[in-house]
């Protein structure tokens, strides 16, 4: 894992979508920027929580200080609560001592075993894309194995519920899977690129790996998040294939040092969306493929127009409730 550069030195924000339980509703924000700092992923540490409850009138305002403020928070109410609670996990109790003093709330010490629960193994989530991936919350080698045994010719992505986003678990995950599906199918098993933006826990990075991208370059700003990336790379055994990065997305896609890629996927709220969408084609390949979720059906008019703005064609649409999936490609050039 290294880490990009931010040459324009502008801060962006990356949010992803990727954590919904029956009982809960929860947002993420990443604050995209270039910090010091090495990830160590073999050591779990205790994680300090800074937290506040505020009003549903109140969350837009909060949410937008926090971005300002350039803190990595999550945003999670109960069904049928009216209050939120703002969230941020951080590596030192200094740190969430500051976010007490600058924006009042409490602080706690969130310990390793709190915040890697496991599947349960009576009923593990299971999600099936297609013929080809099945995704499950277990992680008990007895339970996949069954799981393996009743789907013999499926790849099974083993991802269990982590603070680390991205069990496949939400709509907008499931989405981009499937057309991740359809991609590899189209383009053969092997010799294909992706770049993963906000790549969370990897799982969109490491399925691409799993059906035959012989690269791929995965982007996350978190470093609990990328420290569970490159753990659960290792888990599939595609860590050799995917190469891990902090840093700023649209200096990425600016860039010469890694090329153009086959595919992008970007998973992301449609305002950030909108705002990248000028970025991809420098991105892609001519006749690449781009994947994008995280966006609601009363969103996808301004994002398809931002993406023939720029170019970019979409032609292929999932829709799961309210969420949105989109697949969209550069039109050939004729020479």
């Amino acid at each position: 894992m290294v880490e990009s550069g931010c040459s324009s030195g502008v801060e962006r924000n990356l949010a992803k979508v990727d954590v919904v339980s029956s009982n809960l509703i929860t947002r993420s924000i990443f604050s995209l920027r270039n910090p010091a700092g090495v990830i160590h992923p073999d050591v779990l540490e205790t994680l300090f929580r800074w937290s506040k409850f505020v009003d549903e009138e109140a969350l837009e305002e909060w949410e937008a200080r926090l971005i300002g403020s350039e803190v990595i928070y999550t945003a999670d109410k109960p069904v049928n609560r009216k209050r939120w609670q703002l969230s941020s996990y951080v590596m030192s109790r200094e740190e969430a001592d500051e976010l007490r003093s600058k924006f009042g709330g409490g602080v706690s010490s969130v310990h390793p075993d709190e915040w890697l629960p496991s599947a349960g193994p009576d009923a593990p989530f299971i999600l099936k894309i297609r013929s080809a991936i099945v995704v499950t919350e277990a992680d008990e080698e007895i339970v996949l194995r069954k799981i393996q045994e009743e789907y013999p010719d499926r790849i099974i992505l083993s991802f269990p519920p982590q603070l680390a986003f991205g069990t496949g678990s939400h709509p907008t995950t499931a989405g981009c899977l499937r057309f991740l599906v359809d991609i590899s199918r189209a383009r053969g098993r092997e010799g294909w690129t992706m770049l993963d933006l906000g790549c969370g826990s990897g799982i969109l990075a490491i399925a691409a790996a799993k059906l035959g991208a012989e690269r791929v370059v995965a982007v996350e700003i978190d470093d609990v998040a990328l420290r569970h990336a490159i753990r659960n790379a290792a888990r599939h055994g595609v860590e050799d294939r995917i190469e891990f990065l902090k840093g700023d997305a649209f200096s990425l896609l600016c860039g010469k040092e890694r090329g153009k890629f086959d595919v992008i996927a970007a998973n992301l709220f449609s305002s950030l969306l909108v705002e990248l969408m000028p970025n991809f084609p420098q991105g892609m390949r001519e006749s690449g493929d781009l994947v994008i979720s995280g966006f609601l059906t009363t969103q996808t008019r301004e994002v398809v127009a931002a993406g023939d703005d720029a170019g970019i064609q979409f032609d292929d649409f999932l829709r799961r409730g309210k969420w949105i999936a989109a697949k969209g490609c550069l039109p050939k050039t004729n020479d």
